[in-house]
């Protein structure tokens, strides 16, 4: 689906310059709003009117927290992924084999971006997000290859892994395999399915035995 961009006007401030006062946590608000709305439909079927509706504040502080709704998307997408590495790590130690670790990353992994692929549409369309925000993305996405080596380091050493794997090129496949039935294998799989899909993949390839 193509993602239309929305500019959104800038604020009407006071002949003072000054503008309206403050609303504590209200990016935390209009963000949380904004997630909600954005998981239970398409990009191009949410307004910023519901978004602020649904946050209970003005469209004109949505206006002035973020310039189009692009951002306000990138900006709920990026906040998310801090959380859902707290949720992989949340997981993993009631995991007792490197499969359960490896599954349990791809679950969530895969349901995170089920409900998010015209994200990756938008980091393809250099207008459309700020550098500063392609750069968070980048970090967090970083952090998280890192997680998932991190476990498959520790799998090695326990014996459980293969001595000489690259984790980290390891990791960056995982995650390669998740973005890739994201955008192409929505059509005819389902997140479950994908996640385990991944999980038999990744741990034992195709070939025949």
């Amino acid at each position: 689906m193509s993602v239309r961009r929305q500019f959104i006007s800038p604020p009407i401030r006071r002949k003072d310059g000054r503008g309206r006062p403050s609303t504590p946590f209200l990016r935390e608000r209009i963000l949380r709003s904004a997630t909600e709305l954005f998981a239970e439909r398409e990009f191009d079927l949410v307004l910023i009117d519901e978004v602020a509706a649904h946050a209970g504040v003005g469209k004109g502080s949505v206006y002035r927290q973020f310039k189009s709704k692009e951002e306000l998307y990138a900006a709920a997408v990026i906040d998310g992924f801090a959380e859902l590495q707290r949720e992989i790590r949340a997981a993993l130690p009631g995991c007792s084999s490197i499969r359960a670790q490896v599954a349990a990353i791809a679950r969530h992994t895969v349901a995170f971006f089920w409900t998010r692929r015209q994200f990756f549409a938008l980091l393809r369309d250099p207008k459309a997000l700020p550098p500063s925000q392609e750069r968070q993305y980048r970090a967090q996405r970083n952090d998280l290859s890192r997680l998932i080596s991190g476990v498959l380091d520790d799998a090695i050493k326990r014996g459980t892994m293969r001595p000489g794997l690259d984790t980290r090129i390891a990791a960056e496949s995982l995650l390669g395999m998740v973005r890739g039935i994201n955008r192409y294998g929505r059509e005819y799989t389902t997140p479950d399915r994908a996640a385990d899909f991944i999980t038999s993949i990744f741990l034992d390839g195709c070939g025949a035995r």
